[in-house]
């Protein structure tokens, strides 16, 4: 598995990056993971999703919608986002079961940095006494990933407040430096994540 730190990237960018990725992967080039940020930007999954546009326009932030599973998500500096382009047939592991990895993944990193979070899988991503701090999304293509996971380190949450976080009224999203009651390094949990992918595609 090839990890590659790319800083910040626009999310039309990152997308063709991803798509390059996953061409070189079905063609049978090693499996990668891109570790980035993204400047502001609302996405939506395939089902849609309920946003304010008025208000994301006060934000500067545009909405883009995706192939990805999921509703509406907010991205931005300060939040870790990662890509990973695998082939699971490649790597023996299931649709569930991965996105259940990513999770577990996310959980450890937040340990790593002294927050305790709960993965779940019926609202897959990771939380804190009802708080989301991490969501997952992924596209399967002739059972290749593309998109993945995002966990909140230390972000503006407004953008968060101008939509449905994944289709859930009510939920209150939050990051591991509101958690913590103190400053997250960014480059402290995305060397945490960075140590931890490897293992993402250990057999069980």
């Amino acid at each position: 598995m090839i990890v590659e730190r790319l800083g910040r990237v626009g999310y039309d960018a990152a997308r063709e990056l991803q798509r390059r990725a996953r061409a070189e992967v079905l063609d049978g080039g090693p499996d990668r993971v891109l570790l980035l940020e993204h400047d502001p930007v609302v996405t939506l999954g395939r089902r849609g999703g309920v946003v304010d546009r008025a208000a994301l326009l006060a934000l500067d932030t545009p909405v883009v919608e995706t192939e990805r599973g999921g509703l509406a998500t907010w991205h931005g500096p300060g939040q870790l986002v990662g890509y990973p382009i695998v082939d699971l047939g490649r790597a023996k592991v299931s649709v569930p079961t991965f996105v259940a990895r990513l999770g577990e993944l996310m959980r450890a990193v937040a340990a790593d940095v002294g927050v305790e979070v709960a993965y779940d899988d019926a609202r897959p991503g990771v939380y804190r006494d009802g708080r989301k701090l991490g969501s997952i999304g992924l596209h399967v293509h002739r059972g290749v990933t593309m998109h993945g996971f995002a966990l909140n380190v230390d972000i503006d949450l407004r953008g968060f407040q101008a939509i449905v976080p994944c289709g859930i009224a009510g939920l209150f999203v939050s990051s591991l430096a509101r958690e913590r009651g103190a400053p997250v390094a960014f480059d402290a949990v995305l060397a945490a994540c960075e140590a931890r992918l490897p293992s993402l595609l250990d057999p069980a």
